[in-house]
Parts: C-alpha cells; sequence; structure tokens
C-alpha cells in the first residue's frame, strides 16, 4: 500500500496593496462617536481617536506603517492649512507608496497646525482605506454646512485690546485674575480667553469700554 504524502500549498505573502485591501475588508464601517455642541447647532461626528486607534490595530495585524515624510503649511488668520505626504510602507518586502493629504485648523495660539495635522491625518487614513462614516456633505444643504462650522476664535487684536482694557482697571482692590474672572461670568465663556469666539470677545470688549467710558464720563 502506497503511503499518501499530504503536500502543503505553498501561502505566498501579501505585497502591500494586498495587505490595504485587507485593512479594508477588516474595516467595513466606522459609527459616529463624537457629539459636536455649540449654542443651537448640534451634530455627529467621528472622532480621530476612534479613526486612529481602530485603523492602528489592523496596520499592526498586517504590518503596515504609515508615516509623515515631506509637509509644508500657511497660515491666514487665525487658519492653519497643512499639506503632507505620508509613506505607507510593507514591513515585510520594503514595498511603499506615497499618499498625499490637507488639513485646515482653527486657532488663534499656536495650535492651529497641530489641529491641521489632526485632520490630515484622520482623513488620510478614512480615504486611504476607503471606510465609510456616514458623513456626505453632498447629502446636506449649504445652510446646514455653515451652521456646522466651527465659530471663529477671536484675532490677536481682539484679545490684545482685552488685556490692555483689563490693565487699565487693575487696582490694589481689584487684581487683573479677579478683574478677568468677572469678565468671563459676564461674557458667558467657560473656557480661556485664547479660546474665545470672535462674538465673546466683541461682547467683553465692549463691557469693557462702556464700564470705560461711562466712568470717564
Amino acid at each position: 500500500m502506497t503511503e499518501q504524502v499530504e503536500v502543503k500549498e505553498e501561502v505566498k505573502p501579501l505585497n502591500l496593496f494586498q495587505k490595504i485591501h485587507a485593512v479594508m475588508k477588516d474595516i467595513e464601517y466606522l459609527n459616529k462617536d463624537d457629539l459636536i455642541s455649540f449654542n443651537n447647532t448640534k451634530y455627529k461626528a467621528i472622532s480621530e481617536e476612534k479613526v486612529t486607534s481602530t485603523v492602528r490595530a489592523a496596520l499592526l495585524k498586517y504590518g503596515l506603517v504609515i508615516m509623515p515624510v515631506e509637509q509644508e503649511h500657511h497660515k491666514e488668520g487665525n487658519l492653519s492649512t497643512v499639506n503632507t505626504k505620508y509613506k505607507i510602507v510593507d514591513i515585510d518586502t520594503g514595498q511603499y507608496e506615497t499618499i498625499v493629504s490637507s488639513g485646515t485648523g482653527t486657532d488663534s495660539q499656536d495650535k492651529g497646525v497641530g489641529k491641521a495635522m489632526t485632520y490630515s491625518y484622520k482623513y488620510l487614513l478614512l480615504r486611504t482605506f476607503a471606510i465609510p462614516t456616514g458623513e456626505d456633505p453632498d447629502k446636506i444643504s449649504s445652510a446646514e454646512l455653515d451652521a456646522k462650522e466651527q465659530p471663529k476664535l477671536a484675532s490677536d487684536k481682539q484679545l490684545n485690546l482685552i488685556t490692555n482694557l483689563l490693565n487699565k482697571k487693575v487696582t490694589e482692590k481689584w487684581s487683573f485674575d479677579t478683574l478677568y474672572q468677572n469678565l468671563k461670568g459676564k461674557v458667558g465663556a467657560d473656557n480661556d480667553m485664547e479660546n474665545w469666539t470672535m462674538s465673546e470677545a466683541k461682547k467683553a470688549i465692549d463691557i469693557l469700554q462702556a464700564k470705560t467710558e461711562s466712568k470717564s464720563a
């Protein structure tokens, strides 16, 4: 009796594009997990944390690495824009492709570029692996999109004016911090001044200037 020998079929390793395809099969959909709320405007969005953590697990599983290799950015007012080139690398073969993404971030201080990079990376992952999230701008009217936009942050000029007006009111009895905290309460702002919106800053300026003018009169 002839002994049968089992011949195992050789399993070929996946190449870069097959691994990208495998990630796409693993992550079919991501539900929105974040609620954005400002005044009467409320809408759901998907957080960077959820996108990154979900895709990261798949990248580790299939041996893929994504890294930024080139970036340029510019700022207009409070709006920072970054354009970044990334490499997606297969660690088993060394095969790679260059992919690009852009992002914008609003901040009156030094966080604009960081916010723009976060936005850019989130959408790089979503678009590279074709991950649907239920967001479709074509299904939303321009009015709704405008309502969803985050309000513009106060300008440096506004913040400097508020600081100068507060400094003029400092006395032995009233410190800058006390005056500032009182002003925050009257403006109805929960966060620090550098994160105030333009409308909140304008309200603060109106309050300070009105008191200054009435006192001088």
